[in-house]
Order: C-alpha cells, then sequence, then structure tokens
C-alpha cells in the first residue's frame, strides 16, 4: 500500500512538471513580447485608451500583436504582428486572425493567465 502512495505521489508531480513547462514556454514567449511592443504598449486611462499586448492564431501561426481598445476611438486594426521565433507577420486581413486573447493589460501592468 505505501509503495502504490509513493507510486501515486510521484506520478502527480511529474504530471505538473510537463504542464508548468508548457506554460513556462507560453510565458517566457509573451514577456519577450512584451519587451519587444514596449514603447507602444500604453495606459491612457482603464477602460477608455489602453494599448494592450495580444495574441491569436493566423494561418495556423500564434502571432503576438498590440492592440488599440478604445470604446469611443475608430482606430484601425493591427497590421502585423510576430511569432514566438521573432518572425515578423504580415496580415493581410486582420479579420483571419482566430482565438484573439489578451496577454498584457498596460493599465494593470499585469499578464493574463492562460
Amino acid at each position: 500500500m505505501r509503495k502504490l502512495l509513493i507510486l501515486f505521489v510521484l506520478t502527480a508531480v511529474l504530471n505538473s512538471c510537463d504542464k508548468d513547462d508548457r506554460q513556462t514556454e507560453a510565458a517566457d514567449c509573451a514577456v519577450r513580447m512584451k519587451e519587444l511592443y514596449e514603447e507602444e504598449l500604453k495606459c491612457t486611462q482603464e477602460d477608455f485608451m489602453e494599448v494592450n499586448l495580444y495574441k491569436g492564431v493566423y494561418k495556423s501561426e500564434v502571432v503576438y500583436f498590440p492592440m488599440i481598445m478604445c470604446p469611443h476611438c475608430s482606430v484601425l486594426a493591427p497590421a502585423d504582428g510576430y511569432t514566438c521565433d521573432g518572425k515578423k507577420v504580415v496580415f493581410e486581413d486582420f479579420r483571419e486572425v482566430s482565438d484573439i486573447k489578451q496577454v498584457y493589460n498596460s493599465c494593470s501592468k499585469s499578464y493574463v493567465a492562460e
């Protein structure tokens, strides 16, 4: 019985390590992308005028890009973004970017959990 318990605990620890490695890789990429766009990410007023970091899928690639969040403004969609490998991707049509999620909020100065 004791050996079974040890085996169970060991299995649980090893499985959690795999998840942490994937989260760390994603987090590392988010940090690099935040540094890349550091000058663009700004918060003028929370929920009024923010430029935050987002990620989405474009032509089967995960791409990071800054996007202006301003409910009362007429703004253009992002023209391009970068992959984690540093490859610049030009959006032919931003409407083709799917699964868009916020990665970093410039007002709270915090990363959004995935």
